[in-house]
Protein backbone atom coordinates (compact mmCIF):
# COMPACT_ATOMS: atom_id res chain seq x y z
CA UNK A 1 0.00 0.00 0.00
CA UNK A 2 3.01 2.36 1.05
CA UNK A 3 4.82 1.67 -1.76
CA UNK A 4 1.95 3.55 -4.08
CA UNK A 5 2.12 6.29 -1.97
CA UNK A 6 3.37 9.37 -4.09
CA UNK A 7 4.38 11.70 -0.93
CA UNK A 8 6.72 14.29 -1.76
CA UNK A 9 8.46 15.75 0.78
CA UNK A 10 9.56 19.70 1.03
CA UNK A 11 11.82 22.11 3.04
CA UNK A 12 9.25 25.40 3.34
CA UNK A 13 9.45 28.40 5.84
CA UNK A 14 6.02 30.05 6.33
CA UNK A 15 5.52 33.24 7.69
CA UNK A 16 5.16 34.31 11.08
CA UNK A 17 1.71 33.09 12.47
CA UNK A 18 0.66 36.89 13.16
CA UNK A 19 2.15 39.88 13.02
CA UNK A 20 1.30 41.28 16.06
CA UNK A 21 3.71 38.95 17.95
CA UNK A 22 7.56 38.39 18.42
CA UNK A 23 6.94 34.69 18.41
CA UNK A 24 7.55 32.95 15.19
CA UNK A 25 7.05 29.31 13.83
CA UNK A 26 10.08 27.60 13.87
CA UNK A 27 11.30 27.08 10.20
CA UNK A 28 9.86 23.62 8.49
CA UNK A 29 12.75 21.20 7.59
CA UNK A 30 12.36 18.11 4.58
CA UNK A 31 10.95 15.22 6.68
CA UNK A 32 12.99 12.11 6.87
CA UNK A 33 12.66 9.43 5.32
CA UNK A 34 11.58 7.49 8.34
CA UNK A 35 9.37 10.30 9.36
CA UNK A 36 7.62 9.99 5.59
CA UNK A 37 7.43 6.08 5.84
CA UNK A 38 5.17 6.58 9.53
CA UNK A 39 3.30 9.47 8.04
CA UNK A 40 2.38 7.65 4.88
CA UNK A 41 1.11 4.40 6.59
CA UNK A 42 -1.01 6.64 8.35
CA UNK A 43 -2.45 8.67 6.22
CA UNK A 44 -2.57 6.64 2.35
CA UNK A 45 -5.79 4.62 3.77
CA UNK A 46 -7.08 7.91 4.71
CA UNK A 47 -6.97 9.03 1.42
CA UNK A 48 -7.97 6.20 -0.70
CA UNK A 49 -11.01 5.62 1.58
CA UNK A 50 -11.85 9.21 1.38
CA UNK A 51 -11.25 9.45 -2.54
CA UNK A 52 -9.57 12.22 -2.02
CA UNK A 53 -6.34 10.03 -3.86
CA UNK A 54 -6.62 6.86 -5.36
CA UNK A 55 -3.08 6.18 -6.42
CA UNK A 56 -0.31 7.09 -8.52
CA UNK A 57 -2.48 7.87 -11.50
CA UNK A 58 -4.12 10.76 -9.23
CA UNK A 59 -0.43 12.59 -9.12
CA UNK A 60 1.06 14.31 -5.91
CA UNK A 61 -0.93 12.97 -2.98
CA UNK A 62 0.71 15.27 -0.32
CA UNK A 63 3.59 17.42 0.05
CA UNK A 64 5.10 16.90 3.88
CA UNK A 65 6.99 19.20 5.77
CA UNK A 66 8.42 18.73 9.78
CA UNK A 67 7.89 21.29 12.16
CA UNK A 68 11.09 21.22 14.97
CA UNK A 69 9.46 21.61 18.04
CA UNK A 70 8.26 19.10 20.88
CA UNK A 71 4.46 20.45 20.93
CA UNK A 72 1.96 18.16 19.33
CA UNK A 73 0.29 19.57 16.48
CA UNK A 74 -0.77 19.21 12.46
CA UNK A 75 -1.76 21.39 10.11
CA UNK A 76 -2.92 21.55 6.21
CA UNK A 77 -2.79 24.21 3.21
CA UNK A 78 -3.24 24.50 -0.16
CA UNK A 79 -0.59 23.31 -2.48
CA UNK A 80 -0.31 23.97 -6.11
CA UNK A 81 1.09 20.86 -7.35
CA UNK A 82 -0.31 18.09 -4.30
CA UNK A 83 -3.44 17.94 -2.99
CA UNK A 84 -2.25 19.48 0.04
CA UNK A 85 0.49 20.94 2.26
CA UNK A 86 0.30 19.22 5.71
CA UNK A 87 3.13 20.03 8.79
CA UNK A 88 3.44 17.38 11.05
CA UNK A 89 5.81 18.38 14.19
CA UNK A 90 8.15 16.65 15.17
CA UNK A 91 6.21 16.34 18.99
CA UNK A 92 3.03 14.75 17.10
CA UNK A 93 5.75 12.39 15.33
CA UNK A 94 7.27 10.91 18.43
CA UNK A 95 4.29 11.12 20.59
CA UNK A 96 1.28 9.79 19.00
CA UNK A 97 0.50 6.19 18.62
CA UNK A 98 -0.81 5.23 15.38
CA UNK A 99 -4.56 5.76 16.48
CA UNK A 100 -4.08 9.16 17.51
CA UNK A 101 -1.58 9.87 14.79
CA UNK A 102 -4.27 8.61 12.29
CA UNK A 103 -7.33 10.48 13.63
CA UNK A 104 -5.28 13.67 13.50
CA UNK A 105 -4.96 13.31 10.07
CA UNK A 106 -8.29 12.38 9.17
CA UNK A 107 -9.20 15.67 11.14
CA UNK A 108 -7.07 17.69 8.45
CA UNK A 109 -8.73 15.82 5.61
CA UNK A 110 -12.14 16.76 6.81
CA UNK A 111 -10.68 20.56 6.67
CA UNK A 112 -9.06 19.76 3.36
CA UNK A 113 -12.26 18.07 1.77
CA UNK A 114 -15.01 20.55 3.69
CA UNK A 115 -13.70 23.30 1.55
CA UNK A 116 -12.34 25.22 4.41
CA UNK A 117 -9.49 26.49 2.53
CA UNK A 118 -11.87 28.85 0.39
CA UNK A 119 -13.72 29.51 3.08
CA UNK A 120 -11.20 30.77 5.30
CA UNK A 121 -9.90 32.90 2.28
CA UNK A 122 -12.87 34.55 1.76
CA UNK A 123 -13.37 35.31 5.41
CA UNK A 124 -9.58 36.69 5.80
CA UNK A 125 -9.99 39.00 3.00
CA UNK A 126 -13.11 40.41 4.57
CA UNK A 127 -11.61 40.51 7.83
CA UNK A 128 -8.89 42.75 6.55
CA UNK A 129 -11.01 44.75 4.78
CA UNK A 130 -12.59 45.26 8.30
CA UNK A 131 -9.60 45.64 10.30
CA UNK A 132 -8.72 48.37 7.30
CA UNK A 133 -10.77 50.13 8.18
CA UNK A 134 -10.62 49.84 12.24
CA UNK A 135 -6.56 51.12 11.84
CA UNK A 136 -8.12 54.04 9.44
CA UNK A 137 -10.19 54.98 12.38
CA UNK A 138 -7.79 54.23 15.45
CA UNK A 139 -4.99 56.03 16.35
CA UNK A 140 -2.52 53.49 15.45
CA UNK A 141 -1.68 51.42 12.44
CA UNK A 142 -1.42 47.66 13.28
CA UNK A 143 -2.82 45.67 10.17
CA UNK A 144 -3.95 41.39 11.47
CA UNK A 145 -2.62 39.30 8.43
CA UNK A 146 -4.03 36.04 7.49
CA UNK A 147 -2.48 32.59 9.65
CA UNK A 148 -1.09 30.36 6.86
CA UNK A 149 -2.14 26.88 8.00
CA UNK A 150 -5.61 25.81 8.10
CA UNK A 151 -6.87 23.53 11.53
CA UNK A 152 -3.50 22.75 13.33
CA UNK A 153 -4.77 20.73 16.23
CA UNK A 154 -3.63 23.53 18.90
CA UNK A 155 -3.24 27.05 17.03
CA UNK A 156 0.26 28.28 17.13
CA UNK A 157 -0.49 31.92 17.02
CA UNK A 158 -3.49 34.51 17.56
CA UNK A 159 -3.82 38.14 17.03
CA UNK A 160 -4.58 39.86 19.89
CA UNK A 161 -7.73 42.07 20.80
CA UNK A 162 -7.03 45.79 19.80
CA UNK A 163 -10.59 46.92 21.80
CA UNK A 164 -14.34 46.18 21.11
CA UNK A 165 -14.03 46.63 17.10
CA UNK A 166 -11.75 44.09 16.95
CA UNK A 167 -13.48 41.76 19.01
CA UNK A 168 -16.35 42.12 17.00
CA UNK A 169 -14.46 41.15 14.11
CA UNK A 170 -12.68 38.31 15.78
CA UNK A 171 -16.91 37.14 16.43
CA UNK A 172 -17.54 37.92 13.24
CA UNK A 173 -14.73 36.34 11.17
CA UNK A 174 -13.10 33.88 13.02
CA UNK A 175 -16.22 31.82 15.04
CA UNK A 176 -16.36 30.36 11.63
CA UNK A 177 -13.40 28.74 11.93
CA UNK A 178 -14.16 27.12 15.80
CA UNK A 179 -17.45 25.75 13.72
CA UNK A 180 -14.53 24.36 11.29
CA UNK A 181 -13.07 22.63 13.82
CA UNK A 182 -16.21 20.87 15.26
CA UNK A 183 -16.68 19.71 11.53
CA UNK A 184 -13.21 18.47 10.76
CA UNK A 185 -13.90 16.40 14.13
CA UNK A 186 -17.45 14.80 13.01
CA UNK A 187 -16.04 13.99 9.24
CA UNK A 188 -12.92 12.37 10.95
CA UNK A 189 -15.31 10.24 12.84
CA UNK A 190 -17.39 9.53 9.76
CA UNK A 191 -13.88 8.53 8.17
CA UNK A 192 -12.23 6.47 10.36
CA UNK A 193 -15.52 4.27 11.19
CA UNK A 194 -15.26 3.64 7.37
CA UNK A 195 -11.83 2.55 6.99
CA UNK A 196 -11.29 -1.80 7.53
CA UNK A 197 -10.20 -3.00 10.90
CA UNK A 198 -9.70 0.35 12.22
CA UNK A 199 -10.15 0.73 16.05
CA UNK A 200 -13.46 2.34 17.26
CA UNK A 201 -13.13 5.60 15.21
CA UNK A 202 -13.95 7.71 18.87
CA UNK A 203 -11.28 5.99 20.74
CA UNK A 204 -8.13 7.92 18.62
CA UNK A 205 -9.61 10.99 18.01
CA UNK A 206 -10.87 11.83 22.10
CA UNK A 207 -7.52 10.25 23.30
CA UNK A 208 -5.97 12.98 21.39
CA UNK A 209 -8.21 15.46 21.75
CA UNK A 210 -7.64 14.58 25.72
CA UNK A 211 -3.81 14.40 24.97
CA UNK A 212 -3.80 18.28 23.33
CA UNK A 213 -5.92 19.18 26.42
CA UNK A 214 -3.07 18.16 29.21
CA UNK A 215 -0.42 19.43 27.19
CA UNK A 216 -2.13 22.82 27.71
CA UNK A 217 -4.57 23.20 24.98
CA UNK A 218 -6.04 27.14 25.81
CA UNK A 219 -9.05 28.27 24.04
CA UNK A 220 -7.89 30.73 21.37
CA UNK A 221 -9.47 32.48 18.52
CA UNK A 222 -9.43 29.85 15.88
CA UNK A 223 -10.25 26.62 18.33
CA UNK A 224 -12.45 25.41 20.67
CA UNK A 225 -10.92 23.61 23.93
CA UNK A 226 -9.57 20.45 22.74
CA UNK A 227 -11.55 19.01 25.92
CA UNK A 228 -14.92 20.59 24.67
CA UNK A 229 -14.33 18.96 21.11
CA UNK A 230 -13.58 15.85 22.91
CA UNK A 231 -17.00 15.92 25.08
CA UNK A 232 -18.81 16.90 21.23
CA UNK A 233 -17.23 13.66 19.76
CA UNK A 234 -18.36 11.45 22.31
CA UNK A 235 -21.91 12.58 22.35
CA UNK A 236 -21.55 12.16 18.49
CA UNK A 237 -20.28 8.67 19.03
CA UNK A 238 -23.39 7.49 21.48
CA UNK A 239 -25.86 8.56 18.39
Amino acid sequence: MLSRLILCSLLVVLASACATTTTKRAPLRAATDDERRIVGQAISPLLTTSGLWRGPGDGCAIRLAVQPVRTINLGVAPDRECRFFLVVTEGARKTLPPAELRAGLAHEIGHVESGHFAARAQRRAAEKQTRKEIDEKGPTHNPATAIPVIGPLIAIGIVASQGAAEAKADAEYRSYDREEEYAADRYALDLLARLPGNPPPCLGLVTLLERLQEQGGTRVKDHPLPAERALAALERCQW
